[in-house]
């Protein structure tokens, strides 16, 4: 693109040889529309177009909005519309052009920022579930790229955003449930923010993979690394005579805590998840440091922060995997003590999903017979596999979900210096590989940070939680005869009041993404506060 080119103003040019009211725009040495009829290709293209409910339509280049009413008058219920444009000149003259009424929001495509806010926003409200795209002019030709980058991230945006809601149905409560008795626990604890920057020694990070098995056991001593396990590794470690120093707990659900058998009074560090399984955190017996991660988008989230019961969030992992080597490069005292992960392969060779010794191996070799055999067949050619190369060159099974977590990692910890792939398997996580070694200075741990005063915020929000809960149960029985009825506003918006920041009532309903007075929302909400409720009123152990 010539300097002197990009200066030039787009220009108006009639359109037909009759001199038909329809103009076309010529900009750059090129037409952005037809020059018989600027209308005939975005409306047919309109008329192509299969809409559903709730699909977000982004109009891309829109300029003079040639078919604009057409898409309208054909759009389902629920569809609102997005325009994008590149180019500065191009959208002055949208501006100047776009239609009255025309309810549309439009964005340039540098303003990331906006149009992310746009679509969650929608998303949270529950008004799209897809996205639809239609190029209303040529004037996307002069950043085809960055149109098709914008539109691609906003399906991301909204793809993940109902896969998120999909977890939250299956989890949400229960994620819930475990957040509210570990809140009864913080006070006094510690904080992962409390323990940062205190471990000098080298850090191996164990995953509960394949590639466990390859590290090279009597070549070092334990002594030497400071090592942390994801809980699921912690039966594999056992068999081999190794007690971690510290282990990381993200699970919610019961199953985990098998892996803690024979872990009962070991004392060992254990890194919680405030939405992680609470029954775990008893098992070891050892110092719990509690972390927080972002589960869903509430505001009940954010006023665990504003009432400083949180000093800050981790982004949500779901890897415990991913958690754990969050956690060792918070604890290192500097970058230049190194960080091994092995067993985090995010995939697995045929008849093989775990290390030796996890308790998916050991399950699976209490249940084999001449008709099970130990080889987990089902796991490597279920309809969810697909085969990828693996770093070595090897073939190996993996899914949709591990691949996700793989990119993650590698988004989010690749730039790590002195981060490492010790083990010999798995696909690549975007970690240089290198073998354990030690620094040339001695090892040691750094004193303890002094853990900081909580006062008392934690049992302080729940028994404010605790108030409001009984207030919106009493409400929800007894209407206006309720003894916590304020006068003074409707019934419906003192119900609103006390839902506003509780999303942990409802966001795994079905219909959770907002909350909504209609009486069988309400209905289920009596419910809940019950549930929570007990959950807040179990005695602190």
């Amino acid at each position: 693109m010539d300097k002197a080119g990009s200066q030039e103003p787009p220009r108006l040019a009639a359109a037909g040889p009759d001199g038909s009211a329809l103009k076309t725009v010529e900009y750059k040495g090129r037409f952005l529309y037809s020059q018989r009829n600027p209308a005939r290709t975005v409306e047919a293209a309109i008329e192509r177009l299969n809409l559903l409910p709730e699909t977000l339509v982004i109009v891309c280049s829109p300029v003079l909005w040639h078919g604009f009413q057409k898409l309208q008058s054909l759009l389902p219920p629920g569809c609102p519309i997005l325009a994008l444009e590149s180019d500065e000149n191009l959208f002055s003259m949208a501006k100047q052009f776009m239609p009255k009424n025309a309810g549309t929001a439009f964005f340039m495509l540098k303003e990331n920022q906006k149009i992310d806010r746009f679509v969650r926003e929608l998303c949270r409200g529950g008004k799209i579930r897809r996205a639809a795209r239609i190029d209303f002019s040529a004037g996307i030709q002069f950043a085809r790229e960055q149109f098709d980058f914008t539109v691609d991230s906003i399906r991301e945006i909204i793809g993940t955003f109902w896969k998120n809601r999909v977890t939250l149905m299956q989890a949400g409560r229960l994620f819930s449930r475990n957040l509210l008795r570990n809140l009864k626990e913080l006070d006094g604890g510690i904080l992962l923010e409390d323990m940062q920057q205190t471990v000098a020694k080298p850090i191996i990070v164990c995953g509960a993979g394949e590639g466990l098995d390859t590290l090279p056991y009597g070549a070092f001593r334990p002594e030497d690394f400071f090592i942390l396990a994801v809980d699921a590794a912690l039966p594999s470690l056992a068999k081999r005579g190794i007690t971690p120093d510290a282990a990381v707990a993200l699970e919610s659900r019961i199953a985990i805590e098998k892996s803690y058998i024979g872990l009962k009074g070991k004392k060992i560090l254990l890194f919680a998840d405030l939405c992680s399984r609470n029954e775990v955190t008893k098992i070891p017996g050892g110092t719990t440091v509690w972390f927080a991660s972002r589960y869903c988008d509430g505001t009940f989230l954010d006023r665990l922060q504003q009432a400083k019961v949180i000093e800050q969030f981790a982004e949500p992992m779901g890897s415990v995997g991913l958690a754990a080597v969050y956690i060792a490069l918070k604890l290192r005292n500097s970058e230049s003590v190194p960080v091994f992960a092995a067993g985090l392969d995010f995939s697995y060779s045929i008849g093989a999903t775990h290390a030796k010794g996890t308790q998916a191996h050991t399950e699976r070799l209490s249940k084999s017979s001449r008709l099970v055999p130990i080889e987990n067949y089902e796991a490597s050619f279920c309809q969810a596999e697909q085969p990828v190369t693996a770093k070595n060159g090897s073939t190996v099974r993996s899914t949709k979900l591990l691949l996700s977590y793989a990119a993650q990692f590698t988004q989010m910890f690749a730039h790590q210096r002195n981060l490492f792939d010790c083990a010999e398997t798995g696909i690549s996580i975007g970690l240089r590989q290198r073998m354990l070694f030690l620094p040339e200075q001695p090892p040691e741990i750094s004193a303890a940070k002094k853990a900081l005063p909580r006062a008392g915020n934690a049992m302080m929000f729940c028994e404010h939680e605790k108030k409001a809960l009984k207030e919106l149960k009493d409400l929800l029985m007894n209407g206006e005869q309720s003894r916590f009825r304020n006068a003074s506003i409707p019934l419906e918006a003192q119900i609103s009041e006390l839902l506003a920041g509780r999303e942990y009532l409802y966001l795994h309903f079905p219909d959770g993404h907002k909350a909504r007075t209609d009486i069988s929302f309400l209905k289920r909400i009596r419910a809940e506060t019950d549930y929570f409720l007990k959950q807040l009123e179990i005695p602190r152990k």
